[in-house]
């Protein structure tokens, strides 16, 4: 089985990361996680540089959670995609066809509807896979 899990540093994905880990470890499937990151909008040098930075960051992020997993004995790998989330999100799902799918919502969650930010809803609503919505 192949978990795929949207991670972008945040409380929120940490949280649905372990929740993840916590649900499946007995079963031992494999652990993808995957992490997007968006290109610079102006292409100066400024914003070049710090988009390196940012990257750099993400990836030893990504990294961090990759090993924590590990150490769960869980097999793990990990994504660093570069452009628009549902895009990246959507070719790795075409590209990995995990069972499912774990993305963290950043909205709220009220009694009789749920409302979840764009990149979730969108992944919601074109997903090849199963997805839990943490």
């Amino acid at each position: 089985m192949l978990v795929m899990v949207c991670y972008d540093g945040s409380e929120r994905a940490r949280a649905a990361l372990e929740k993840t880990v916590d649900l499946f470890s007995r079963s031992k499937p494999e652990i993808l996680i995957l992490t997007v990151t968006e290109p610079p909008l102006d292409a100066t040098s400024t914003d070049e540089f710090n988009f390196e930075k940012w990257k750099e960051a993400k990836e030893e992020e990504l990294g961090e959670a990759a090993e924590w997993v590990a150490a769960s004995g869980i097999i793990t790998d990990a994504m660093l995609a570069v452009g628009d989330p549902r895009k990246m999100i959507m070719e790795a799902v075409d590209k990995k066809k995990p069972d499912l799918l774990v993305i963290a919502r950043r909205g709220t969650i009220s009694h009789d509807k749920v409302t979840v930010g764009s990149i979730c809803s969108y992944v919601v609503k074109h997903a090849t896979c199963p997805v839990v919505v943490y």
